[in-house]
């Protein structure tokens, strides 16, 4: 028996190699992610701000066209009031002109506003551009080493498991099928060797009827504290 289950020894040894492999990169994908999501975040920011600043100088544009329109109708009524001679319209043109340049003072105090918010978005803008190049534009190297290091393990992996096919297809058919499946429910080590009458896995001891047929070698026997399949010491 003990031939049967030499094959199987080193395909348990490649298992907690892919096993060690894979415990070490599982967390990778989602630390990646964490990351982009904070490159994202901090690109987003920086856009909406941009954003603001232009709608911010669209509208400053809006209220200077207002108040230059403002500026000439007052001019063509203040020179339309010197040929007025009916007292009615003149005043009438003057409570236009009057209406006009409260008009444009409100317009006035809006675009100090604008302009002022304009100043603020654009020093965070500026704030917000020299903390991404200085501490989240770094983090797109550690991702592009993150992932390198994922293809890697995942290379191994691959190279690993191709091992274990050819190392399957030259096992014993029946003990792989009793390994396979214990590995379905059990974490490698699958095969544990013994220690005089103690488990090598959990250190527990071992009945001596369960000993003496692992010592006989004549068929598989599991250990009665953590299921492991029992060989004798193999030197």
């Amino acid at each position: 028996m003990i031939e049967k289950i030499k094959p199987l020894l080193e395909i348990q040894k490649l298992d907690i190699q892919i096993s060690e492999i894979e415990n070490s990169y599982k967390k990778l994908p989602e630390k990646i992610s964490d990351i982009n999501q904070i490159i994202n975040i901090e690109e987003k920011k920086i856009e909406n701000l941009n954003q603001k600043v232009s709608e911010l100088e669209l509208a400053s544009k809006g209220y200077e066209k207002d108040v230059i329109e403002i500026e000439e109708k007052v001019k063509l009524i203040e020179e339309k009031l010197f040929s007025i001679s009916s007292t009615k319209e003149f005043e009438a043109l003057q409570k236009e002109t009057g209406d006009l340049k409260r008009k444009k003072i409100e317009i006035e105090d809006s675009l100090i506003k604008v302009m002022e918010e304009i100043e603020t978005n654009k020093e965070d803008s500026k704030k917000t551009q020299e903390n991404f190049e200085s501490e989240i534009l770094p983090m797109k190297g550690q991702i592009e080493e993150l992932e390198l290091e994922l293809n890697e393990s995942r290379t191994e992996v691959e190279s690993l498991s191709n091992q274990r096919l050819d190392l399957a297809k030259n096992a014993d058919k029946d003990f792989l099928k009793i390994y396979e499946r214990l590995c379905s429910s059990n974490k490698p080590p699958i095969i544990s060797e013994t220690n005089s009458e103690i488990c090598g896995h959990c250190n527990m001891k071992i009945p001596p009827q369960t000993y003496i047929k692992v010592l006989q070698s004549k068929e598989i026997v599991l250990a009665p504290c953590c299921k492991k399949i029992l060989v004798a010491k193999i030197t």
